[in-house]
């Protein structure tokens, strides 16, 4: 025990040489003072993909359907909270859509903050969304694009807590928050066969995301155009990090929705005629499962 208390010293101490101070407002407070929590958890959510899917390799998926409903259920339950909390808390602090510093709205940058944990603590919980996958052997979910952004916002936003825990960083969980009560409703619908053929809205889905994240960047730059006292590099690794999931999020969005259609085409050319350009048979998931979450 005291060799792990000095690495998490050691680990706690290089943060805050490499970051600056943190923010003392959210001192104490669950799974925040340590990194080592968060980034543990990580490890044993890439451990668990790679020995889950060993483990069920020779074994008949799960349905979990009374799991997945009410786990969905409670994801959306969830997202209505923090996007109903955050517009609350955003509009009695009286934020600047522009650019909000992290100190001049007193009480109401807290109860952000306090917002804003519980959507750091919901990575925690979604990293769920993979572990049905293995289960249900739905492996051909579990792509880059899908573990990239599930572990990566899990690790992103405890820094985001420690640093900067409320002003301009309140907006893209208020739009993700939105986009997710969404999502895990189409997921909750998507158990019940009897439900899918209203379910044609799957495209408008990935369409939204793309515009959240869009929305995000113009955000986040916006205040580097018009400075608040918002920390710089924080703007910047923001919206190079969404950039990297519009990049991703475009990739499937073509290969699943722009391409299909064209190789219906070439598959029902006559035979002997040749085909040149040929699209890949590549298949990218969006995060969370987004887009194609397939009911048992």
């Amino acid at each position: 025990m005291e060799h792990l208390k000095a690495f998490d010293d050691e680990v706690n101490a290089f943060l805050d040489n490499m970051f600056g101070p943190r923010d003392s407002r959210v001192r104490g407070w669950f799974m925040l003072d340590s990194y080592l929590p968060t980034f543990f958890l990580t490890v044993i959510y890439l451990l668990s993909i790679w020995l889950g899917n060993k483990y069920m390799k020779n074994r008949p998926a799960l349905s979990l359907r009374g799991i997945l409903t009410l786990y969905n259920l409670g994801i959306t339950l969830l997202s209505m909270y923090m996007l109903a909390e955050l517009i609350l808390s955003s509009w009695e602090g009286g934020y600047n859509l522009q650019c909000q510093d992290l100190a001049s709205a007193g009480k109401a940058d807290i109860r952000v903050a306090k917002v804003l944990w519980w959507y750091y603590f919901s990575k925690l919980v979604e990293f769920l969304d993979t572990i049905f996958f293995v289960l249900r052997k739905k492996t051909s979910q579990i792509t880059f694009l899908h573990v990239y952004h599930h572990a990566s916002m899990f690790n992103i936003w405890w820094c985001v807590l420690n640093w900067i825990p409320c002003g301009q960083s309140f907006f893209g969980p208020t739009l993700n928050s939105f986009i997710h009560i969404l999502m895990y409703s189409y997921y909750g619908l998507s158990v019940f066969p009897s439900m899918h053929r209203y379910l044609w809205w799957k495209k408008y889905l990935t369409q939204a995301q793309l515009v959240q994240f869009v929305l995000t960047i113009t955000h986040t730059m916006s205040a580097v155009v018009k400075p608040c006292g918002f920390p710089f590099g924080c703007l910047i690794f923001q919206s190079s990090y969404m950039l990297t999931l519009v990049i991703l999020f475009l990739n499937f969005y073509f290969q699943t929705y722009r391409k299909k259609p064209m190789k219906k085409e070439m598959e029902e050319l006559p035979a002997g005629k040749e085909v040149k350009n040929g699209f890949s048979k590549a298949y990218f998931t969006a995060a969370n499962g987004v887009i194609n979450k397939k009911a048992q």
